[in-house]
């Protein structure tokens, strides 16, 4: 069997290639979404604010047959002011509904990113072969023609179906009084209007799906695409390798520093060394460097050069290296143990003063 070449992208994107793809603008999205969000708001609107609206438009039309002799005196530009600002009161709320609904469908497929780069100019969007090639692409174009095809298919039949069964009410409205009239045409616009938006709303769905399945085609990685994220993310070893010896060399000149004043050390005897400093004003012993392993020998290589006794205590080393951090002054459950290693250092500088 042949080995997968590592240049193919078969491998599902990562969570930081998808977070990669949003931020240059790649996500799923359907073309209708923010137009059928906008329509429904406003269907919902009219709903809400139906009747303050139709009462706004009767008071306007009862003004303008009744005071006739007014508004002919005022002129033509009282009347479109009048009729202006009725308009402006109806549809300012239903636009705002509508401006709502399409940007929240718009953060709901794109997600809140502020970011200000994606609105400069960027000339990369403007090269107009990438452009030609997706507009004559062939699976590109069979899809929004068969989009465009099955939105006025249904579009259509909706209309039909509800005008068909509207059709005897409608013929009758010719005997019927004006308010009935208004009323019965009303309801056939709003069914129609509204069955038309639901069946727009499920081609958006579908456009939505369509779209979903190619964005992730389209990221999609390859093996080494991954191999190299994943290098990426974690540092090249060799970086991090002279990361870590820079962060070691800096540890020892630290612990060096301190070694200085430090009064013993207590080891086990091997993995384990804490250098302990106690100053009577200080109030308790302080742990001035401890270790593990290898910086555990540095530092008895440090009391050995500097002449700091070294004392093997292997549950007072461990107990000290796990509670206390550097510079930190030991817990009272373990002054007795300490003092009696500090009682031991000060008989033996004792003798070596005496000898």
């Amino acid at each position: 069997m042949a080995e997968q070449d590592d240049s193919e992208k078969t491998e599902e994107a990562t969570p930081e290639r998808r977070k990669k793809a949003r931020e240059d603008g790649q996500f799923p999205k359907s073309k209708d979404a923010g137009a059928v969000a906008a329509s429904l708001a406003v269907l919902l609107g009219l709903l809400a604010f139906g009747d303050d609206l139709v009462d706004g438009l009767r008071q306007f039309a009862i003004m303008c047959l009744s005071q006739t002799q007014e508004l002919s005196q005022g002129g033509y530009d009282r009347v479109g002011q009048m009729a202006a600002r009725v308009l402006a009161v109806a549809s300012l709320p239903l636009a705002i509904v509508a401006a709502t609904a399409a940007g929240g469908m718009g953060f709901f497929e794109a997600g809140y990113m502020p970011r200000a780069e994606l609105v400069q100019p960027k000339w990369s969007r403007l090269e107009p072969l990438g452009k030609l090639k997706q507009l004559f692409s062939p699976v590109s174009g069979a899809t929004n023609t068969a989009l465009a095809l099955a939105r006025v298919f249904v579009v259509g039949a909706v209309a039909y179906k509800v005008c068909a069964d509207a059709f005897p009410l409608l013929t009758r409205l010719s005997r019927a009084p004006l308010s009935g009239g208004i009323a019965a045409i009303v309801d056939v616009a709003s069914r129609l209007a509204l069955w038309a938006t639901l069946a727009l709303a499920v081609l958006a769905a579908v456009d939505y799906i369509q779209s979903w399945f190619k964005h992730e085609k389209q990221i999609r990685m390859s093996r080494q695409e991954m191999k190299d994220e994943f290098k990426q993310q974690e540092g090249d070893p060799k970086i991090k390798s002279r990361q870590r010896a820079k962060a070691r060399e800096m540890a020892k000149r630290n612990i060096a520093k301190e070694m200085k004043n430090a009064d013993v050390v207590v080891t086990n005897p091997t993995h384990v060394a804490v250098a302990l400093r106690y100053r009577a004003h200080e109030g308790a012993p302080v742990v001035v460097a401890k270790g593990y392993d290898e910086v555990a020998q540095y530092i008895k290589s440090l009391a050995k050069e500097l002449g700091v006794p070294t004392v093997e205590n292997v549950p007072l080393a461990r107990g000290l290296a796990e509670r206390v951090r550097v510079g930190r002054a030991i817990p009272a459950e373990l002054y007795a143990a300490v003092a009696e290693v500090l009682a031991f250092v000060y008989r033996l500088r004792g003798r070596g003063r005496r000898a």
